[in-house]
């Protein structure tokens, strides 16, 4: 199967600067490919059809010297798919093979704010989860087309468990630490909120035209009834 990559450049930073830095570093890399780039609004983009590989050290190094941008690569090698991310000229994270989260749906409004996140799960012949906008979060049930909210005090082990398949891929709170997504934010110019998306998270959306979703379609009528009955009512 092909090998095929795309690098994206993000940030409020100098991507100009960045843009002829790396090409002086690729027309001196004897092993470097051909490739194609893409300049829209705060983003750069660089697609790869390789014979050897991803040329990781010439963007390692072009993002030492540009430490305010974010640097992401996507790959798929042979049935394989992976990621990275490199920031100040090292990887910080890198994921290979994994699938993403089922039955997950997101949305983003203006200035990174957090619209509506949520999971939901078949239990039995109903369905459980969780979801979260910028300034509230809840766990439900739903069975026979009745949408049933719980408070965490009575969340049980399942509730829980789906939440943090949510939490762990997408989501992180105000009362974190998390110097590193605090940083993005300010670098995009977005205020941080009660919940907000994971930077990486949030530079995909961005680059969407459309909500996220990996929702069964069967789930449709769970989404509905949440986003009428909780996100929409005060």
């Amino acid at each position: 199967m092909a090998f095929t990559a795309v690098v994206r450049i993000t940030g409020a930073g100098r991507l100009a600067e960045f843009r002829e830095r790396l090409r002086w570093l690729l027309v001196r890399d004897p092993d470097a490919e051909d490739y194609t780039e893409h300049h829209e609004g705060d983003m750069l983009e660089y697609r790869f059809i390789p014979k050897k590989g991803i040329p990781f050290p010439a963007f390692a190094q072009a993002s030492g010297d540009f430490p305010e941008l974010r640097v992401e690569a996507e790959w798929s090698h042979d049935g394989e798919q992976g990621r990275a991310v490199i920031e100040n000229g090292s990887v910080v994270n890198e994921e290979r093979g994994e699938a993403p989260v089922a039955g997950v749906a997101v949305d983003v409004a203006d200035e990174g704010r957090l619209e509506l996140a949520l999971i939901c799960e078949r239990q039995g012949d109903g369905w459980i989860g969780y979801a979260a906008s910028a300034d509230r979060h809840t766990y439900f049930r739903y069975e026979d087309g009745k949408l049933s909210l719980v408070g965490p005090q009575d969340a049980d082990e399942a509730l829980e468990e789906a939440a943090f398949r949510l939490i762990d891929e997408w989501l992180w709170y105000d009362e974190e630490e998390a110097p590193t997504e605090r940083a993005h934010y300010a670098q995009y110019g977005y205020p941080v909120r009660g919940a907000n998306l994971r930077s990486e998270k949030l530079a995909l959306l961005r680059r969407r035209a459309e909500p996220y979703s990996t929702l069964d379609a069967h789930a449709a009528a769970v989404r509905a009834a949440l986003v009428a009955q909780w996100l929409n009512r005060a």
